[in-house]
């Protein structure tokens, strides 16, 4: 989807990207087949946050590159563990789903990491 994406004529990219960045979640809904917990995830994540990784992604394909990605997989699609998203990029954000994000530093990764479950 990145490689598709970062080669779009100028035109289309300038639209890929402010929808990006107007819309991210939609964005998502759009280029994603997420299973319904991926669903719910999404709709909780803070919007403020949801907005600097829009722009982060935005502003990285603005430039024709690619974001680093990471997911850690896991044997069940639709699982309801807690995980952290990361985003390393102009900050690193780190967001633990149903917490207030934390901001700590720079190019462009993201990881999804599961946490263990007790």
């Amino acid at each position: 989807m990145q490689t598709s994406t970062i080669e779009l004529p100028a035109a289309e990219l300038a639209t890929e990207v402010a929808y990006i960045r107007s819309d991210f979640k939609g964005w998502m809904r759009d280029k994603f087949d997420l299973h319904p917990n991926q669903e719910h995830q999404l709709e909780i994540m803070p919007d403020d946050f949801a907005q600097r990784l829009a722009n982060a992604i935005a502003d990285h394909y603005e430039q024709r590159v690619a974001v680093q990605f990471y997911k850690e997989t896991r044997a069940e699609d639709d699982n309801k563990d807690l995980k952290d998203l990361i985003l390393n990029g102009m900050d690193q954000v780190t967001y633990t789903l149903g917490s207030e994000p934390s901001v700590a530093v720079p190019e462009l990764a993201i990881w999804i990491r599961y946490k263990r479950t007790i």
